[in-house]
């Protein structure tokens, strides 16, 4: 890899970073907000509307973005083609999202959905017009631009909804949320991009990437029905107030991995792209993102795993405390998705989108099957959630060593340092509150001693990637 590339994969990881810890951060104090002053049964409405949003916002992406940042050569005609495209597919399906909304609400038998849906929908329409922006700005790994725009919305659009949850606003303020997030976001990227509308519009392009991306399409359309399926199943056969613990438990969960999961994946794929054509380069640096991914997530997650109770109690209040048996058993997914992601993402990298759909598939389908035997119980239905991911890894870190010489063995004995460390990290963690001390000062003490186990543990192990992060800091 060369210097050039190097300082540049350096920094796009750290504006990278900065997008998601700091999206993540904002989006976080403002859920934590939100989730004191609003009930469950808010969130519950929310969670019922989750599974359509996402659904339209992948079919209106079209698989499009990771087929044009990997065309060497992207012409203006085409990057228009690929805007009326988006725009067009976009209204279409607001159409059909909004005469669907009275059987929506049926369904769940929450009349509120019926003009909250057709309201929050709209972010449908708000994010297709930043896509071709996004596109461009990944390919020339431009991530400071992206960086701004994610953490402008998210400052614009939390600050209003403070102000409509303080104006008694309840459940319409987490919309507006989603809605105005998405609406900053496509504004900021449309005035800081230097990419612009040209007067032709090249549609042979739309063919082509869809050749490309069908499968990727397919892969993202089941990937996240089985995600929000259990919206539609808790939604329908539990309480509402039951999806508001789930979907609140679930987002939870999700914070540490996607930041973790979207830094290095968002950084990865366009540099691991131009080494395609160096299988000893790009050996060498995936596996490294492998180890830098596990020194990530491993620590947070079981640290949180431990420690999590506590600050439920002391951010959230003891209102949320059911969603703590939840999160703890999302955490193995937790754990294993940033890593999953990771290898799926290689494959289609290296130029086999087939093979990264039928690894999701097999994931998928053991998620339904084990599904309909947890019907009955939430709890089930988490665990066979789980256990699916530590199975699906498995297959994507054998399907890597079908094509570099890195086999599950290898993967394996690369993360485990990481997972021995932080075992032992929670197990301090746990024997903390046998002191006697108050919430305040067991949830603080957890946190310190946790964080300084494992940094002590990996410096007088001397871990590479440790060590590299020291590195970094001090030149900073």
């Amino acid at each position: 890899m060369g210097d050039d590339l190097k300082q540049q994969t350096k920094r796009s990881i750290v504006w990278n970073a900065i997008d998601k810890v700091g999206f993540q951060f904002v989006a976080l104090v403002v859920g934590l907000i939100t989730a004191r002053c609003l009930s469950p049964n808010d969130f519950g409405l929310m969670g019922a509307l989750a599974i359509f949003t996402a659904l339209s916002n992948i079919l209106v992406e079209s698989g499009f973005t990771s087929a044009m940042v990997r065309r060497t050569n992207n012409t203006d005609a085409e990057y228009m083609a690929v805007f009326y495209f988006n725009l067009l597919l976009s209204l279409v399906i607001y159409g059909l999202l909004y005469v669907s909304a009275p059987f929506i609400s049926a369904y769940f038998n929450m009349p509120e959905l019926l003009w909250l849906s057709r309201f929050l929908f709209l972010a449908v329409i708000f994010n297709s017009v930043g896509i071709v922006q996004t596109i461009v700005l990944t390919k020339q790994l431009e991530f400071k631009v992206l960086s701004l725009s994610s953490l402008l919305s998210a400052l614009f659009s939390g600050g209003i909804t403070l102000v409509l949850i303080y104006f008694d606003f309840g459940y319409w303020a987490l919309a507006a949320q989603i809605l105005m997030q998405v609406g900053f976001k496509s504004l900021f990227l449309w005035l800081l991009s230097s990419w612009k509308p040209v007067s032709s519009a090249d549609f042979r392009v739309i063919k082509e990437l869809f050749d490309f991306s069908f499968s990727l399409i397919l892969s993202s359309v089941l990937v996240t029905v089985v995600k929000y399926v259990y919206n539609l199943v808790i939604g329908h056969n539990f309480q509402r107030q039951d999806l508001g613990y789930y979907s609140q438990a679930f987002k939870f969960h999700q914070i540490p991995s996607n930041v973790v999961s979207g830094t290095i994946s968002g950084v990865a794929y366009p540099v691991l792209s131009t080494l395609n054509d160096d299988e000893s380069k790009q050996l060498s640096y995936f596996r490294k993102l492998i180890r830098v991914t596990a020194f990530c997530i491993f620590p947070v997650m079981l640290g949180l795993f431990v420690a999590f109770d506590n600050l439920v109690s002391i951010i959230l209040t003891d209102k949320w405390l059911p969603i703590v048996p939840y999160f703890r058993i999302l955490c193995v997914a937790a754990i294993l998705f940033p890593l999953h992601s990771m290898n799926v993402s290689l494959n289609t990298i290296k130029g086999f989108p087939k093979r990264s759909f039928a690894i999701e598939m097999v994931r998928n389908a053991l998620i339904l099957v084990s599904l309909l035997f947890c019907l009955d119980s939430i709890t089930n239905m988490l665990v066979s959630f789980s256990l699916t991911y530590l199975a699906a890894y498995l297959i994507s870190a054998f399907y890597v060593s079908r094509i570099l010489p890195y086999t599950i063995f290898a993967q394996v004995k690369d993360v485990l340092p990481y997972a021995a460390v932080s075992v032992l990290m929670a197990v301090i963690m746990y024997f903390v509150p046998q002191i006697g001390l108050e919430l305040y000062p067991t949830a603080a003490l957890q946190l310190v001693l946790g964080g300084l186990f494992y940094c002590s543990a990996l410096y007088i192990l001397g871990s590479k990637v440790f060590n590299d992060v020291l590195e970094v800091m001090k030149k900073k």
